[in-house]
């Protein structure tokens, strides 16, 4: 997230000189502290898909990049904890984060993050060749293409760019921004520092802006989207398109996706439905349950359409095909990474009475498939 970083300066000022070389890789250094063992292997896993699609669309990154692994109990942009509380908005999590520092009086330039995940690489990534390209560039124009290209799914060691975050739309309907309100986060440069509401409200926009233009436009063109907006947007614009991405219209189309021909778009589109929170996209996940034959694709759905059915109200008989399709998906589906199939069979054996384990737990090993 781009957010004012004197939380982390002060705890990581004094010990900037302990960050070690764990692992280089083509483009990229892996770093930790002295203390931290980083396995370096799920960092390249996520890490290097993650940099071959932002240097496809961005160009090669003109120097390598550092990534720093955390410690647990690291301090993050909002705070000292991984998960703030947003005033108007609600709990926010910090995965990682990017920062332009020196390393003299601010931490040293570069990715920090907790855990390695295609899609946080991607979004953070994105942020680091675009300090190179243009540090000067509007906060929602950087967040959107960020939110845009960290969305998708790892698949066979790529990473497959779908664009619909979900996770902004429920937001976004619900706090109806009026014009000021807009017209002020339109006006936010990557270069300076907002406060922790108007930070995760330039990420909303952002997304749903450029979204709009990704979807209207065929694809990811930024050298045309900033020669057009690096000077800003009209307040109508940035109005039409944000009301296109969050319509019903729009997700009804997207939910149509996952009777894609292509399984890696189905996949895809998949991830992360249950954030839209709504019966429509319950209805869809579990209708495509009841023909998908791809065992990736069919986990996806099971876990996203179980995790839609806690934050929607779904009826009886709705709720009763749904676990006709979950219950056997998860306990016997077969995937590639065996600890993927072990937390389905975990995810199921949350749900008996006196399991041995929580269903957060058994989601942590799926996460590949719902997180956000």
């Amino acid at each position: 997230m781009r957010h004012a970083l004197h939380v982390l300066a002060a705890a990581l000022l004094c010990a900037c000189q302990s960050w070690r070389p764990v692992e280089s890789f083509d483009g990229w250094t892996l770093y930790a502290h002295e203390d931290v063992q980083a396995d370096p292997k799920p960092w390249g896993d996520a890490y290097e898909p993650a940099h071959e699609v932002v240097e496809s669309l961005f160009g090669p990154f003109e120097r390598g990049v550092r990534v720093h692994v955390l410690q647990e109990d690291a301090p993050t942009p909002l705070g000292d904890s991984a998960v703030q509380m947003v005033p108007g908005i609600g709990a926010a999590r910090v995965r990682a984060w990017h920062t332009r520092g020196d390393g003299l009086f601010t931490p040293p330039s570069g990715v920090y993050a907790g855990t390695p995940d295609a899609g946080t690489a991607a979004h953070e990534l994105v942020h680091a060749r675009l300090a190179e390209i243009d540090p000067h560039l509007p906060l929602w124009f950087e967040e959107g293409l960020a939110c845009v290209v960290g969305d998708g799914i790892l698949h066979q060691g790529k990473w497959i760019v779908d664009g619909y975050s979900c996770w902004p739309v429920h937001e976004l309907r619900n706090e109806r921004l009026d014009d000021d309100e807009l017209r002020k986060l339109l006006r936010v440069r990557a270069e300076r520092d907002t406060d922790a509401r108007d930070n995760v409200l330039v990420h909303f926009i952002g997304w749903a802006i450029v979204f709009d233009l990704f979807r209207m436009e065929g694809g990811l063109r930024y050298h045309e989207w900033r020669a057009r907006y690096k000077d800003g947007i009209e307040l109508r614009e940035a109005r039409e398109r944000l009301n296109r991405s969050i319509s019903p219209d729009i997700e009804a189309a997207w939910l149509q996706r996952l009777q894609h021909a292509d399984p890696r778009v189905r996949l895809a589109a998949s991830k992360g439905v249950w954030k839209l929170q709504s019966r429509d996209a319950l209805e869809a996940l579990v209708d495509r349950l009841e023909l998908e034959q791809d065992p990736e694709v069919k986990a996806s759905l099971a876990v996203n359409a179980l995790s839609a059915a806690g934050e929607t109200r779904s009826g009886r008989d709705l709720a009763r095909r749904m676990w006709r399709q979950v219950s056997p998906a998860l306990r016997t589906l077969e995937l590639s990474d065996p600890a993927e199939t072990k937390a389905l069979r975990d995810l199921y054996r949350s749900f008996r009475w006196n399991a041995d384990i929580s269903t957060r737990q058994a989601l942590e090993g799926l996460k590949r498939f719902w997180s956000e």
